[in-house]
């Protein structure tokens, strides 16, 4: 089982060759072999590609031999001829007395940009060459620009769905909270009468609501709080929850009482409170 999981996770890394451009032939070699050892340390690629007979290829290109660049459909044919999917270039120019440091983490299969990482710096000591690459890569490294788009849709659907799911309980009287479902509480009434309507509820479908224990209000009170502080939610959803009277009076089993402000009563301590009027909140297990 370990050695299958290690060799699907290897199957999922993906090869990268790195190419430098530009005029500086030491700072080239030192960008281009940080920007190897970021990559292979990432653990989201393997086999890096910076051999000889890949550079020797580029060399071959008549606008490289021209400019000292290949345009990307030339690099993304190359990738493919050397078995990799993605390949960095990284380029090095001076502008303004600086060295501007630009790179791009093509797809060798669409020929698309899919990352992107640039950097101002004199470049004037190796310490400061090195801060700078390890910089560019752990931007390089991070997620592209398709995985992060590809999340935020993602994270969309869920907010989507949920408040979907929201929405087709609340028409019925009833809301999710955690692993329970809660009735909404809109009708007051004294203790004697909410144990009887505990017996005949009939919400949703279901019969087998119950007043709810003091946890199971608190699970409930958190649960629907947290849904009315969520700006990701549908504005129809949001109006519907921000009308949910979550502080008030409600009943809990065994006569408990809980006041707007959470302090806890029991009926047995005093007869006024099984005579004083609060909201009827049940609950039943979520399956």
């Amino acid at each position: 089982m370990l050695s299958v999981l290690s060799l699907t996770a290897v199957a999922q890394q993906k090869k990268v060759a790195v190419y430098v451009t530009g005029q500086q032939t030491g700072m080239n070699k030192v960008l281009g072999d940080q920007l190897v050892a970021a990559f292979a340390k990432s653990g989201k690629y393997i086999a890096i590609e910076r051999t000889a007979s890949f550079l020797a290829e580029l060399g071959k290109e008549q606008n490289y031999q021209r400019t000292g660049a290949v345009d990307d459909n030339e690099l993304s044919r190359l990738g493919k001829q050397f078995g990799v999917q993605l390949v960095c270039v990284a380029d090095v120019s001076d502008v303004f007395g600086e060295k501007y440091v630009s790179t791009r983490l093509i797809d060798v299969e669409s020929a698309e940009v899919v990352n992107t990482s640039n950097a101002t710096s004199k470049l004037d000591n190796m310490q400061e060459l090195l801060k700078v690459t390890e910089g560019l890569a752990n931007e390089l490294t991070a997620k592209t620009v398709q995985e992060k788009a590809a999340e935020a849709a993602a994270e969309q659907a869920k907010y989507e769905q949920l408040s979907n799911d929201l929405l087709t309980t609340l028409s019925m009287g009833y809301i999710k909270c955690g692993n329970l479902f809660s009735t909404i509480p809109n009708t007051m009434m004294k203790l004697k009468e909410a144990q009887k309507q505990e017996k005949l509820c009939q919400v949703g479908g279901f019969s087998d609501w119950r007043i709810p224990t003091i946890t199971e209000l608190n699970v409930v009170k958190n649960a629907i709080s947290n849904y009315q502080n969520n700006i990701n939610l549908s504005p129809d959803v949001k109006k519907l929850l921000q009308e949910i009277r979550i502080n008030c009076d409600i009943w809990t089993n065994s006569g408990y009482y809980v006041d707007k402000n959470g302090k806890t009563y029991w009926h047995y301590n005093s007869n006024a409170i099984a005579e004083k009027n609060a909201y009827l909140l049940l609950v039943r297990d979520a399956k």
